[in-house]
């Protein structure tokens, strides 16, 4: 897509690789070509490795003198490589009621950082939102905007709380389309334009973030189970044959829960009640 799949195979292997026959590459060339960012970029790395292989197994099919098992041998000759994980800033549950204050503001950027916080989505889903997709309080996201890499996504419904449903009021008032959060540019805002505005409030975590803010708030209020949080955030729970089972997606709990997490962000959680003697 866009030439990215080509990318890693286009600046790091044809390079070094293009002009040569297919039939007299080795596992040495292979491994030698690799080795400047097999450590150091493994990611790209592993992107070039799994094309490579892709290719080698493509023209041995198509009768060319290609031995695909020249690139298995390539990566046995680099060995195997340490990736450090980097998780994702995330805000502390505690501070999320702060963050979602000061988004008080009328932009697009702003505006769908609290929609995305209200209904633990992530930024494609919220950012491509369009207001023919909720009806009452039930936001239904198209599986195209589900992450996924089986062919099995389906669309996802997402209960809205009280707070989302007035935010939605106020999003009508000034719509001009179905979009949710339009760009003046193409279509709906970018993810950039997100992480722009955290920037500039000196906010560390990232909007992805928010979900594991949410996910944290779950586990240590034990604001719900396993089954109703992993649910809430379109993770999927069980094996494969437990879901040909358990086909429920668990919606009134999870109304239940993004109310209280609602009431917790939007501060009526915060609210004491004075006592008369």
């Amino acid at each position: 897509t866009r030439g990215r799949w080509f990318s890693p195979l286009a600046t790091h292997i044809i390079p070094r690789l293009g002009k040569r026959r297919i039939s007299q590459i080795d596992q040495t060339d292979i491994a030698e070509a690799l080795r400047p960012i097999w450590h150091d970029k493994p990611a790209t790395a592993e992107k070039a490795f799994h094309r490579m292989r892709i290719i080698f197994r493509k023209a041995k099919l198509m009768g060319l003198d290609a031995d695909p098992f020249v690139v298995e041998a390539a990566a046995h000759i680099l060995g195997d490589v340490k990736r450090k994980v980097e998780h994702i800033a995330a805000t502390p549950w505690r501070e999320v009621p702060g963050v979602y204050a000061r988004l008080n503001r009328s932009g697009a950027s702003f505006r769908c950082l609290r929609w995305m916080i209200l209904t633990a989505t992530r930024s494609e889903s919220a950012r491509g939102a369009r207001f023919s997709e909720i009806e009452g309080d039930i936001w239904t996201i198209p599986a195209e905007r589900m992450k996924g890499t089986q062919g099995d996504v389906e669309a996802f419904r997402v209960p809205l709380s009280s707070e989302a449903l007035r935010l939605l009021e106020e999003f009508k008032k000034s719509a001009t389309g179905d979009l949710m959060f339009p760009s003046y540019r193409s279509g709906y805002i970018s993810s950039t334009a997100l992480q722009k505005v955290l920037n500039e409030m000196g906010e560390a975590g990232r909007p992805h973030g928010f979900r594991t803010s949410f996910r944290s708030w779950v586990q240590d209020t034990e604001a719900a189970s396993f089954d109703v949080a992993e649910t809430a955030l379109a993770h999927r729970v069980g094996s494969t044959v437990e879901r040909s089972y358990a086909r429920s997606d668990l919606l009134d709990q999870r109304r239940v829960l993004m109310e209280r997490w609602s009431n917790f962000v939007a501060g009526e959680a915060a609210k004491v009640v004075k006592l008369r003697g």
